[in-house]
């Protein structure tokens, strides 16, 4: 702080200053001998107190402090005086002096610098205050000038300029000016300022916003520094903002028309609580949610505590939180218990203390907002991550299923839910898992078909959504279901999660959101078991090809051995003896060994699952068949018949059947082929199989000795197992062989 001390006594003025810088080391001295020596320093320097002498000659204290009232009328002056008396203490007191303090001993300086101390002070917070008035009045002022009426927003925009400048207490020279966008408004007689000081702001809807203040002259010089206070820019900040918010209120005044009803009840009906407590505990204000909330009013709770309303254990707890604002003296957010109407409910408390009005604490005021379902969401979110390795443990979608049905009802609290999964071959959403819940209401769920049910809608649709009302869907299953909600959520490809309730809108936004989170893990685990279900048959395809390929490798090493000798040993012997029927022993061996890799090819080439499945004309190509291979007078009958299937691999197939039956029944055997319910068969009136062959008659090798290469019945079965037939060997109504050829899958069969 800035100190003038003056005295025309220059050794007592030298002695004030030097105990004054003792006593007051942050202060800075001026001294002066002359009245107007003093009234130069008044105007040059922040002086924040005068020290002066009475008896001057120019003027004398009193005199001297008339002239400061004049330009600084709050400023604090001690009259600090050897000559003391009661007339000139009166005098001085009716002028208007701060203090009056006589020359009476070293000691004095100790009471001169504190009533300086204290002076300045006063001083400093009255001139603080003023600066608070003047801004409140001039936010005041602005404000009434925007809210005043219901006229043009122009009008009003115009005044707020006009009146700016005199409502910031401005000399009569400055000028304003507001720009909206393209548009200005001037304060009257306006002109570009010299210098100026501008803020700028932006309205809601994107609005560039500037005003502006300024004089049309300079007014201080280069070493005067800024022109303006930063607490004018904060003030002139502070009322753009009040602009931009009517800008705003005119932009949307329909609207906030038709949402202020709508507003109140929201206040007046807001969840959260509010209360203000003094520093023993004791209730001092409640709003109406907390008199809603534990059915009391105001005037019953105020003076009451905390244990008077909570049990013991909760009150505890929120005076344990109260005690630590009111230690800290600074807010506090927390969660607390609380129990209402029996139920446990979590509150996030923000507790701050409160202030009297010389900053002294005197109680705490909270708000606090019911979290209790956000708690529950954390809990759900934090319950599904636990949930992740065990659905991704799953080894079958079925185990899925189940997992899945269990995580819905023990994290979601989904107790009536079921998963039901896509079958491609059915094209059905069948039931796979479920809960007791769902038993209990409708029994055994059932299976939804396309375009028959709402499930089926949203899992065409991909979006998971909570029906409030099923009866009133047009897509609703059965309409005599007690069911009155419904939770959907698609698990991608593979199917639907479903929940009901027989609570209407039981299922809220929420639900859907950590919903989808678990039908998102779900469709995870089945994606990952489908795909390690393909890739392990994939192995155990790979597996049995190269078995089947060892095999085939050992066959035509063994098949071939024996005709390859035998030609090789009687060629020898030709070319040793000439003995010309040796080549007919080469010839039938080498004839042998050319149906040997005939058939082999063949069945190499059968053994593979087929992919071509279209409807096949039994009796057609069992025809073609037979004109295909040597029946000798052999006859064959057939019967219509449709099947599902390879065309060309039922070619080969009925190719090696009818080779068989020819083989062994004889040149008239008769061949029928006709249908089955769920297949067809083929039959012939030879000699038969012996029950004790039939297990073996389809392994490789296996002959009865009629010249055949012991492969055809294995290329029949290896066909059988590619189209996923099942066959039978029984006999026919003639006593011969009879084979039956049964579908394992849903492949369509029909009489034609």
């Amino acid at each position: 702080m800035h100190l003038l001390c003056v005295d025309d006594e220059a050794n007592f003025l030298d002695l004030t200053a030097t105990c004054l810088r003792r006593k007051l080391p942050a202060a800075t001295i001026h001294t002066a001998t002359r009245v107007d020596d003093a009234r130069e320093i008044i105007e040059a320097e922040p002086i924040a107190c005068i020290v002066s002498d009475y008896e001057m000659p120019d003027q004398n204290g009193l005199e001297l402090l008339h002239t400061v009232r004049e330009t600084h009328p709050e400023l604090p002056f001690i009259l600090f005086t050897g000559k003391g008396s009661e007339e000139i203490a009166s005098e001085a007191i009716s002028a208007g002096v701060t203090d009056y303090l006589q020359k009476r001993g070293p000691e004095q300086y100790d009471r001169l610098a504190t009533r300086i101390r204290h002076a300045v002070a006063e001083y400093q917070t009255e001139h603080e205050l003023r600066e608070r008035v003047k801004e409140l009045t001039a936010i005041q002022t602005i404000s009434d000038l925007l809210i005043e009426g219901d006229g043009q927003s122009g009008g009003h925009l115009r005044q707020v300029v006009t009146h700016l400048p005199r409502s910031l207490q401005f000399p009569e020279e400055a000028v304003a000016s507001l720009t909206i966008g393209e548009t200005e408004f001037t304060s009257p007689e306006y002109e570009p300022p010299v210098d100026q000081l501008t803020v700028h702001d932006v309205t809601a809807a994107g609005t560039e916003v500037a005003l502006t203040i300024g004089y049309t002259a300079t007014t201080v010089t280069e070493a005067d520094g800024d022109v303006f206070l930063p607490e004018e820019r904060e003030l002139l900040t502070t009322i753009l903002q009040l602009v931009t918010a009517y800008l705003d209120r005119r932009r949307v005044l329909s609207d906030l028309q038709a949402a202020d009803h709508r507003l109140n009840l929201i206040l007046e009906n807001t969840t959260a609580v509010m209360y203000l407590k003094d520093t023993e505990g004791r209730y001092v204000f409640v709003n109406t949610e907390y008199e809603r909330l534990f059915d009391v009013d105001t005037e019953d709770i105020v003076g009451r505590y905390d244990e008077d309303i909570h049990p013991p254990d909760v009150a505890e707890a929120v005076q344990a939180n109260d005690r630590r604002v009111l230690e800290t003296g600074e807010p506090l957010e927390a969660e607390e218990q609380i129990t209402v109407d029996g139920d446990d409910r979590t509150y996030l408390s923000l507790k701050v203390p409160a202030l009297d009005a010389a900053g002294e604490v005197e109680g705490v005021f909270g708000v606090s907002t019911e979290i209790t379902e956000r708690k529950k969401r954390e809990q759900q979110l934090e319950g599904l991550n636990r949930a992740i390795p065990r659905l991704l443990s799953a080894e079958t979608v079925e185990d899925v299923a189940e997992r899945g049905v269990i995580a819905a009802r023990e994290i979601l609290d989904l107790q009536a839910n079921a998963i039901h999964l896509y079958d491609a071959e059915t094209g059905t959403l069948d039931p796979v898992a479920y809960t007791d819940g769902v038993r209990e209401l409708i029994g055994e769920p059932p299976t939804f078909r396309e375009g028959e049910s709402i499930a089926w809608r949203v899992f065409e649709e991909g979006a998971a959504t909570a029906i409030g009302d099923v009866q009133a869907d047009a897509d609703i299953y059965n309409p005599e279901s007690p069911i009155r909600s419904e939770l959907h959520l698609p698990l991608g490809e593979y199917g639907i999660l479903m929940a009901g309730s027989p609570t209407p809108s039981n299922f809220d936004t929420q639900d859907v959101t950590v919903g989808e989170i678990l039908a998102s893990h779900i469709t995870t685990a089945l994606s990952q078991v489908t795909t390690e279900q393909m890739l392990r048959e994939r192995e155990t395809e790979l597996e049995a090809q190269n078995e089947r390929l060892e095999q085939f490798a050992s066959m035509v090493s063994h098949d071939l051995r024996n005709p390859l000798s035998v030609a090789i040993g009687n060629l020898e012997l030709y070319r040793e003896a000439g003995d010309e029927s040796r080549l007919d022993t080469v010839e039938t061996s080498l004839t042998r060994i050319q149906d040997l890799v005939t058939d082999l090819t063949a069945l190499a080439r059968h053994d593979t699952l087929t992919e071509t499945h279209e409807p096949v004309s039994v009796h057609e190509v069992a025809r073609d068949a037979w004109e295909s291979i040597e029946t000798r007078s052999a006859t064959l009958s057939t019967e219509p018949c449709t099947v599902t299937g390879d065309p060309g691999q039922f070619m080969a197939l009925f190719e090696n059947v009818f080779r068989n039956a020819v083989g062994h029944g004889g040149d008239d055997v008769t061949v029928r082929v006709g249908p089955l319910e769920g297949g067809f068969y083929v039959e012939d009136t030879g000699d038969g199989i012996p029950p004790a062959d039939r297990d073996s008659v389809f392994d490789h090798g296996y002959t009865t000795g009629y010249g055949g290469s012991g492969v055809g019945l294995t290329i029949v079965s290896r066909i059988a197992q590619a189209h996923n037939w099942d066959i039978t060997l029984t006999d026919s109504p003639e006593g011969g062989a009879r084979f039956e050829f049964r579908t394992t899958d849903s492949i369509e069969t029909s009489d034609r």
